[in-house]
């Protein structure tokens, strides 16, 4: 019975684990494509009062009809994997600011140095990238094209977008109200961004060993005792059996 209720644990867990897997590669699409707002707004969602009731009497159900403990991992479930999601939906739309911010400010340097003013250079650069920073630059460009001053529209850019743009909307804002020299400060701020990317990458390599040791422990060890120790261990037994 323990054995029997230990597997079915163990592939409740396995289903859960892939569901969490497969989940965040939509999100992740629908992020790039949806405006800032829209995708801040994506990161922060929460189960619906509706998914949460189903998840209660789901696992009620199968509490007091199957087992408890099996119940006790679904309602775990059903609360651990919505938060890793939206964790991994964060990380993830801060990894693509990372990645897209020095192209963008390499493209808005271009532009200002053509003779652009920010307004038009935010515009352009909108038009081009259609990352997180693309797409909240885009917004702004609409919401100054209304009528709204491109300072005043600038300020929310760290909230709507993401923290890492935080330094570039401070660079524009300054550059816009106290005409500070917009070239210089984008190519130090270009420079910076790609040594916060580089050393994203070099993290990441660092994690890989860490991962790696995931499928040589669960698939690859017990494969190598199975054909290495089973067959001596069964010589050494027969060889004492005989003996007694």
């Amino acid at each position: 019975m323990s054995l029997a209720l230990g597997l079915a644990l163990l592939w409740v867990a396995v289903v859960l684990l892939w569901g969490w897997q497969a989940r965040p590669r939509k999100v992740r699409n629908l992020v790039v494509q949806l405006p800032a707002t829209q995708s801040a707004q994506t990161q922060t969602s929460q189960l619906t009062p509706k998914q949460m009731a189903a998840g209660i009497i789901t696992a009620t159900i199968v509490t007091l009809a199957i087992h408890p403990m099996l119940g006790i991992a679904i309602a775990v479930g059903l609360w651990v994997i919505p938060h890793r999601r939206r964790m991994q939906q964060q990380r993830q739309h801060q990894a693509a600011i990372t990645d897209e911010l020095p192209e963008a400010i390499d493209l808005l340097r271009l532009a200002i140095s053509s003779g652009l003013n920010i307004h038009q250079a935010v515009a352009a650069v909108g038009e081009r990238l259609h990352g997180p920073v693309g797409c909240g630059l885009a917004e702004i460009a609409q919401q100054v094209n209304k009528g709204r001053r491109i300072s005043e529209a600038l300020e929310p850019l760290p909230k709507t977008t993401g923290e890492p743009v935080r330094h570039l909307t401070r660079v524009l804002i300054d550059s816009d109200r106290y005409g500070t020299d917009l070239e210089a400060a984008l190519a130090q701020l270009a420079a910076d961004s790609r040594v916060l990317r580089h050393r994203r990458c070099e993290e990441l390599a660092r994690r890989l060993p860490l991962r790696l040791l995931g499928p040589l422990v669960f698939c690859i060890l017990p494969a190598f005792v199975l054909l290495t120790l089973t067959p001596a261990l069964a010589e050494t037994i027969a060889v004492l059996r005989d003996e007694l």
